[in-house]
């Protein structure tokens, strides 16, 4: 006859590691951001150019 399995309790217990409420910033800063706002600047630019200027539309 088989013995009967004992209860068992499963703890979880948290990590030793503190962790961060806020994310930490990129190596990079804002880089990305300030190239994505320079490269929709010279579209518009390039679009105006392309147009004849702001005075002919």
């Amino acid at each position: 006859m088989r013995q009967p399995t004992k209860p068992f309790v499963v703890e979880r217990k948290p990590s030793r590691k503190p962790r961060p409420d806020v994310a930490k910033p990129s190596i990079w800063g804002r880089l990305g951001a300030d190239i994505s706002q320079g490269l929709k600047d010279q579209e518009d630019k390039d679009r105006r150019a392309a147009n004849g200027g702001d005075d002919r539309t």
